[in-house]
């Protein structure tokens, strides 16, 4: 008989130590699985000049006029050096808000400005996304970044290679 009166298999494994074994494997190969498919960039992979562009759509003038070219950029949650500063652009900023009939309407709020940031560093390209420091940056993702010593809450606008 495969198993006997004593619940053991072939008189050497009792089935609940045999469910356990089983257990511990399949939780072993899913663990493995996980973590064998991580997309950790390497440090050998190939860094390429990256150029990002950044948009603040409303932040005050007074934020604006602080950021120079030359200034150094890094990511406020990962800590991912992005680079520096290469080109600042002031234009109206970029405000929506309910006109008297019910409608959005794009509007203008006194002492505000939008800020279009142009920064020049290194990473790692994969199709359309560029890895800085183990994150992805893509068109409109949102970021916080330090850009010197002024945070914004930005969105990417554009990536290329230089």
């Amino acid at each position: 008989m495969i198993i006997d009166d004593k619940g053991r298999l072939f008189k050497k494994i009792n089935l609940i130590d045999l469910l356990i074994i089983i257990i511990i494997i399949a939780a072993g190969f899913f663990l493995y699985s996980k973590f064998a498919k991580a997309k950790i960039v390497t440090p050998l992979a190939k860094q390429e000049t990256v150029e990002l562009t950044f948009i603040v759509e409303s932040l005050p003038e007074y934020a604006a006029d602080n950021v120079e070219i030359g200034d150094p950029v890094t990511d406020r949650v990962t800590s991912a050096y992005l680079g520096k500063v290469t080109k600042v652009e002031k234009k109206p900023d970029i405000t929506f808000g309910v006109d008297n009939e019910g409608k959005v309407v794009r509007s203008s709020k006194e002492g505000y400005c939008s800020l279009v940031l142009t920064v020049e560093g290194t990473g790692v390209f994969s199709g359309k996304v560029v890895n800085i420091g183990n994150t992805n940056y893509y068109v409109y993702r949102e970021t916080t970044l330090y850009v010197g010593d002024t945070m914004l809450f930005t969105r990417v606008m554009d990536i290329e290679r230089k």
